[in-house]
């Protein structure tokens, strides 16, 4: 079963790559189309695409994808310096490289789905007390 995962992600992380290189050699800046499979084209800024496919490869190579607190910021939509803070306060784990601190793709995931169930059950409350009359 492990064989045929990397096997899917072998043949998406050819597509994403030759994207990559299509992308850097038409010297884009703003976005590039993806085509995945036989799905709809969807466009990527260049540096959504070179994580992404950062994260594929590594899955593809049969590890865990691991980001830079930039890339993991970027992807939380914060700021690097506040999610320092939350690797120095234990709330994501991290492995140091060198001066490096690398952040788990998956724990980046689960944290971000969690922040976000808890941003909508408080926007659904904020909705109910206002419908109450309380606020």
């Amino acid at each position: 079963m492990a064989e045929s995962r990397v096997g899917q992600f072998s043949a998406l992380d050819e597509q994403l790559e030759a994207a990559v290189r299509s992308a850097s050699t038409t010297s884009r800046t703003s976005s590039t189309p993806v085509t995945v499979g036989g799905g709809e084209p969807v466009d990527l800024p260049m540096a959504s695409l070179k994580t992404l496919h950062k994260v594929v490869h590594a899955l593809a190579g049969g590890s865990e994808p691991m980001l830079t607190t930039t890339e993991a910021a970027d992807f939380l939509g914060v700021s690097r310096p506040y999610l320092t803070r939350l690797l120095k306060a234990g709330t994501l784990p991290y492995r140091k490289k060198g001066n490096r601190h690398l952040v788990p793709a998956r724990a980046v995931a689960r944290f971000k789905a969690e922040r976000d169930r808890k941003l909508t059950e408080l926007r659904d409350l904020a909705a109910a007390e206002e419908d109450l009359g309380i606020r």
